[in-house]
């Protein structure tokens, strides 16, 4: 929805204040950053139910605002989408830990459980003022899931009529989950990782934005290792930059 704030620099965060075009920049961006804050708290918390997917929620916000300015995307729908990737995974707080935790691989019964997350994580955030409706967050957790296909879920959408906050969160949320030890898969090198990418181009991502990401690639990798540098992550080495970050391995990250 468009911002038709009359205050100059005026984010559009919803408001009451806001919503009657009275609001002042102050308190607009105070509800901001609060939204962000949130955002990332909620996603931290999620991360810590499973040591595996430390830092992920981040990763996908982070990445996610890349891929976003890659696109050429306004400041309100760059934030829009870096907010929705923290909140992605939301919905794992109403999926049992013994199913999130398997070692090995799930069930049809544990895999149609695991696929209501999505849905659980729109149904929590859709009511937060703070994260108001109309600024699409709620649809992006919805469907960042959904394939290019419309092979994915919760509802099959296809093409142009999955969210583009979605679809961009799509292809940040596999990236960071390839490079991540899991307890069913080693990680990816980054190359992989991208070429995994490319090789669904099509299929399962849009390939507007698997374009953004060879364009932003040399920055995705740099976040990507300075996001892990201070924790135990996979091994990973940017070429050409100094041997203390070597957490993260590709031979062409720029």
């Amino acid at each position: 929805m468009k911002n038709t704030c009359p205050v100059a620099g005026c984010p559009g965060i919803a408001c009451a204040a806001h919503d009657k075009g009275t609001c002042d920049l102050a308190t607009c961006l105070d509800l901001r950053l609060s939204g962000h804050d949130l955002a990332q708290a909620l996603g931290n918390a999620v991360d810590a139910k499973d040591h595996s997917t430390h830092t992920h929620s981040e990763e996908v916000a982070a990445v996610s605002r890349i891929l976003a300015r890659e696109l050429g995307m306004s400041s309100d729908e760059i934030e829009t989408i870096h907010i929705a990737g923290h909140l992605h995974d939301i919905g794992k707080i109403g999926i049992p830990d013994d199913i999130l935790r398997k070692p090995g691989p799930l069930t049809p019964e544990e895999w149609l459980v695991i696929k209501r997350h999505p849905t659980i994580g729109a149904d929590i955030v859709q009511p937060i003022r703070g994260l108001a409706p109309r600024n699409g967050i709620a649809g992006i957790i919805r469907h960042h899931h959904e394939r290019w296909d419309g092979s994915g879920y919760p509802r099959g959408l296809a093409g142009h009529a999955i969210p583009v906050g979605a679809r961009v969160i799509a292809v940040a949320d596999s990236l960071s989950a390839m490079l991540q030890h899991r307890p069913y898969c080693r990680p990816k090198t980054f190359e992989q990782a991208l070429a995994d990418i490319r090789r669904l181009c099509g299929v399962h991502y849009d390939p507007e934005i698997v374009a953004a990401m060879d364009r932003g690639r040399g920055n995705i990798a740099m976040t990507f290792s300075t996001m892990r540098r201070t924790h135990v992550a996979p091994r990973i080495h940017i070429h050409g930059l100094a041997p203390k970050t070597n957490h993260f391995h590709t031979e062409h990250a720029s």
